[in-house]
């Protein structure tokens, strides 16, 4: 046993000899004159949440049923500080536009004034509570805001709204909203600024392109038979930059049914690069703005 042991041992230290040995021919010693080719982009974000809970007053009289109706209305938010020397109160602003539907105020104040104003406040009495008394028999309602980042380069950053909500009908629904801030600009990407007049039919044939390479179709008919309304596809404004790729985003019902959830259709940008702007394209290849 102890020979065994031994050459347990001695195999374990000719594994981490070679080891060494690779990973130092691997990685040689870096110079400090490679080490400034290593730019830094300072970014400050604060998490910032809230929950409140309610008894729904007068509930049951649009639903019909004897159990006590609560709900619960929670925020979360990575709120943008601070993102090198660019100025982002534009981003800021419009974060809160989208998350609470407000901008004025400070981010806090928009938090509390969204918990003053739940879901279900013009139908019925919400009257806050310290907490649900999970054990009984009650519905709970609820709605919960997280915003947070989702990818970024040297030149933007992107954020997603998830808005998840339950209102007593069959199911839940979950929503996403994107935005895509452009640092120099100081603006958020929309489609007059993305996309050139005019673009829109080419810009949904390739989406229409795309989407059926998703589903490994060949015809809109198809792409119908797989749970698609092919009558009702559009441009989503609802988009957002991954990679080299212009991302539409779309919920559900908005071009299926809900068993299909969420769609996104990846259109890689040369793809329609002579349909978008010189500011997008700039930014698609990696040339800033």
């Amino acid at each position: 046993m102890k020979h065994y042991i031994a050459l347990i041992f001695s195999a374990c230290a000719l594994s981490i000899g070679l080891f060494s040995c690779n990973k130092q021919k691997d990685n040689p010693k870096i110079n400090q004159s490679e080490i400034s080719e290593v730019n830094n982009f300072e970014i400050n974000q604060i998490v910032k949440t809230a929950q409140r809970n309610y008894i729904c007053n007068g509930a049951n009289a649009f639903f019909d049923d004897s159990l006590r109706i609560y709900s619960t209305s929670t925020v979360a938010i990575q709120w943008p500080v601070k993102m090198s020397e660019y100025n982002i109160s534009a981003l800021q602003d419009s974060l809160k536009a989208l998350a609470l539907g407000q901008t004025n105020g400070s981010i806090d104040e928009a938090i509390i004034n969204a918990l003053n104003h739940p879901q279900g406040e013009d139908l019925y009495e919400m009257e806050p509570v310290d907490s649900i008394p999970l054990n009984s028999k009650c519905m709970i309602l609820y709605k919960t805001v997280i915003a947070s980042a989702v990818t970024f380069s040297p030149h933007f950053i992107v954020y997603q709204v998830l808005t998840s909500m339950y209102d007593g009908g069959a199911h839940g629904i979950g929503l996403s909203r994107y935005l895509t801030y452009i640092f120099k600009l100081n603006k958020v990407l929309d489609i007059p600024t993305a996309f050139k007049p005019g673009s829109e039919k080419a810009l949904l044939k390739a989406i229409q392109d795309q989407l059926m390479t998703q589903y490994g179709v060949t015809s809109l008919s198809q792409l119908g038979d797989n749970g698609i309304f092919t009558d009702q596809l559009y441009v989503s404004p609802n988009f957002y930059i991954h990679g080299y790729d212009i991302v539409f985003h779309y919920n559900p019902y908005d071009i299926a049914a809900f068993s299909e959830g969420s769609i996104d259709i990846r259109v890689p940008y040369q793809s329609v690069a002579e349909h978008l702007t010189p500011t997008m394209l700039a930014i698609m290849e990696r040339e800033g703005v």
